[in-house]
């Protein structure tokens, strides 16, 4: 599993690689970071607008009581 991981990762980065060169080849150094600003904005924008997933609890339900623990008495001694 680890090797899938770590060759799935380097193909990503070299993916992004060439389609970064290319893309300044067409596009254009400034335009190409401009796409990449926008890019990292919409991605900034997205994490802090994420709701964090907690379960909730339904509120018409009370809550259940601690049960009581039983303690051991020592004997008297004679």
């Amino acid at each position: 599993m680890k090797i899938n991981k770590t060759l799935g990762f380097s193909v990503a980065a070299l993916s992004f690689l060439a389609l970064g060169y290319f893309g300044v080849q067409h596009f254009g150094r400034n335009n190409m970071f401009t796409i990449a600003a926008a890019v990292g904005g919409a991605g900034a924008i997205s994490y802090v607008l994420q709701k964090p997933n907690q379960p909730q609890s339904p509120s018409n339900q009370p809550e259940p009581q601690p049960t009581p623990m039983k303690t051991q008495r020592k004997g008297r001694k004679s």
